[in-house]
């Protein structure tokens, strides 16, 4: 019988990581956001049955439907009850329980989960993709008001992006990495006004997804080949070998910013598509280069910006939220980036010079200049 209080079983649970306990017992591969392994409870020889979900906090095996949470998967497991189940998880977590001992001896250990390949799509299927006479955000781009020197930079900008249009009418963000590998494309669909048509049907796809299911890519095998991202823009990274990286959330932030202030040599945008995409991972080819860093959070992620760039502990990397906090006005929304802010300022001021380099950036747009 149990001794331990709804309250202690709260916190062990809230505490307790399914990537964590699941990898005690049987390796996992992180592919993604997910972790795949081969299942414990049925003789699996196929990876990707078994899926860890870091997010949902839940595992399931998609052959013989076994599924939950970190309790179950000891229970289920081990064959542990409930309460002993929280006792391992309370001396894991360092977490007191009523401290009654409880050992798990594991079974044979399984074979480790086969090292995939990483993806690695042809550069002949970016440069066909590189028309944009038909692409919905780049017509909105070309409305937007801006002055000369900026405006003879749209197609360029465009151009050493690699921005694509698919069949579908999709804006495709390809990511290339700093060695000229494709590693996949990001396709997006967008309104006349440059905001996401979330509504819309595949809305969002990975482009060797959509080539797969049309039975278009044939040398893709996800059994024997991972997708791995990079940032968006990394492949102009030893073009420019001086140049800051200015690192934001979103690929269509970091064209117009390009397209913005120019001059990539000094001042390279690049995205890393989500905020939880921020990591030393994808950071890792900067990193090792020795290149400054300065983060572009949204409005809604300075916290989690912050507390990720001092987790990175990287010397030469800051923070800059003065876009979204000290240049920021209400109409530009409560989850704006730098480029909302950007925008509303030419729109508002379609005489303003552009400036090169971040420094100058910030001596144009201060809020005493802005609001003459």
């Amino acid at each position: 019988m149990s001794n331990i209080d709804d309250y202690t079983i709260q916190r062990i649970k809230d505490a307790a990581d399914i990537v964590e306990v699941v990898s005690d017992f049987i390796p996992l591969k992180k592919k993604g956001v997910r972790y795949l392994g081969l299942c414990p409870f049925h003789e699996d020889r196929h990876l990707g049955s078994f899926v860890v979900y870091p997010r949902g906090q839940c595992y399931r095996c998609f052959a013989c439907d076994a599924k939950g949470g970190t309790v179950d998967f000891l229970m289920n497991y081990a064959k542990l009850t409930f309460p002993d189940a929280i006792r391992w998880l309370g001396r894991k977590y360092n977490i007191e329980t009523d401290m009654q001992a409880i050992n798990i001896t594991p079974p044979p250990a399984r074979p480790a989960p086969p090292t995939l390949e990483m993806l690695v799509l042809p550069m002949s299927m970016v440069t066909a993709r590189e028309h944009n006479d038909g692409n919905t955000l780049c017509k909105w781009l070309r409305s937007v008001p801006w002055d000369n020197a900026q405006r003879a930079r749209i197609d360029s900008v465009l151009k050493e992006y690699h921005v694509g249009t698919s069949r579908q009418g999709h804006t495709i963000w390809w990511q290339i990495d700093e060695e000229q590998r494709v590693r996949t494309g990001k396709m997006m669909l967008y309104k006349s006004d440059g905001h996401r048509d979330k509504d819309a049907r595949y809305s969002f796809d990975w482009i060797h997804s959509a080539l797969f299911r049309d039975n278009r890519l044939p040398q893709y095998d996800e059994d024997k080949q991972e997708m791995k991202q990079t940032l968006f823009g990394m492949h102009l990274l030893d073009r420019y070998p001086t140049a800051t990286v200015c690192i934001v959330e979103s690929e269509k932030t970091a064209v117009l910013m390009a397209i913005a202030y120019g001059n990539n040599a000094a001042t390279l945008w690049m995205a890393c598509g989500g905020i939880e995409n921020l990591n030393r991972e994808r950071l890792k080819p900067i990193i090792e280069r020795g290149r400054k860093v300065i983060l572009y959070p949204d409005r809604d992620g300075v916290e989690k910006w912050q507390q990720k760039a001092n987790a990175l502990r990287y010397r030469l990397l800051t923070v800059d939220t003065a876009p979204v906090l000290r240049w920021w006005k209400e109409e530009d929304g409560p989850k704006a980036d730098i480029a909302d802010v950007v925008l509303r300022m030419i729109c508002n001021n379609p005489h303003t010079q552009p400036m090169a380099g971040v420094e100058k950036l910030k001596e144009k747009l201060n809020l005493e200049q802005i609001d003459e």
